[in-house]
């Protein structure tokens, strides 16, 4: 069956051809865009379609409106990525299951880069994670630093859109963080093994073998997602749940 054509509206074609011109002339983040007249009239379109496509593309960390009426480009990062995955988390509800799963593909595809790609500077780096995993004296300090070292990972892996999706979804890996250790103690595991499953990872790094350092990533977040089905079978058994 045919698909319904859809209208695209003067706003929307704008949106596109801007990026277009970006693309075509090579600009890059720093570099400033024609007056709005002037895209106006390369474009076809008034200068109210032109301003409205800049807004939409500025709300979307991709320009800047700048001192002067100058509109320059911008990179969006992982903090534009964060309050569009805030939001849809808001409207959908965070699912914890779908984040360890990300996890699962994520980063055990960032521990087998990072074995192919990691500096010695980078060891030293996840090294520091590490040892701050093993000195840390709360809960929070805990998680915190697990953050920074399966961060670190991902980072020495040089793999930047890898980071940059680490990073927009890193509230909701600590929310998951959080209740995965809880129901990881409820089912008897403590700081030892975890601890002991962070230096696998690195001693596999270090190795310079991927594939055994994405198997040990593989096994380490098994822990969380242990902790997640004992927290979410113990919700389950709860009357009315």
């Amino acid at each position: 069956m045919p698909k319904p054509i859809q209208r695209q509206s003067l706003t929307d074609l704008a949106v596109d051809a801007l990026i277009d011109l970006i693309e075509e002339r090579g600009l890059s983040e720093g570099d400033t865009l024609p007056a709005t007249a002037d895209l106006a009239a390369e474009l076809s379109v008034s200068r109210p379609v032109i301003r409205e496509a800049i807004a939409e593309l500025a709300g979307q960390g991709l320009l800047e409106r700048r001192q002067g009426r100058e509109t320059v480009i911008t990179l969006p990062g992982p903090r534009q990525l964060e309050r569009l995955l805030r939001l849809r988390f808001a409207v959908t509800g965070t699912q914890l299951e779908d984040i360890q799963a990300y996890r699962e593909v994520a980063e055990v595809g960032a521990a087998r880069l990072a074995a192919l790609n990691a500096t010695g500077a980078d060891l030293e780096a996840i090294q520091q994670k590490l040892d701050a995993i093993r000195a840390a004296q709360s809960e929070e300090e805990l998680h915190q630093a697990d953050q920074a070292f399966h961060r670190e990972v991902a980072r020495a892996g040089g793999n930047g859109l890898l980071l940059l999706t680490i990073d927009g979804i890193a509230p909701h890996l600590h929310q998951l963080r959080v209740e995965a250790w809880r129901g990881w103690k409820e089912s008897g595991g403590g700081i030892k093994s975890i601890v002991e499953a962070h230096a696998v990872i690195l001693d596999r790094i270090r190795r310079r073998d991927p594939e055994a350092a994405a198997q040990a990533m593989r096994e380490h977040l098994s822990q969380a997602r242990e902790g997640l089905v004992r927290i979410r079978g113990r919700r389950q058994q709860r009357p009315g749940a």
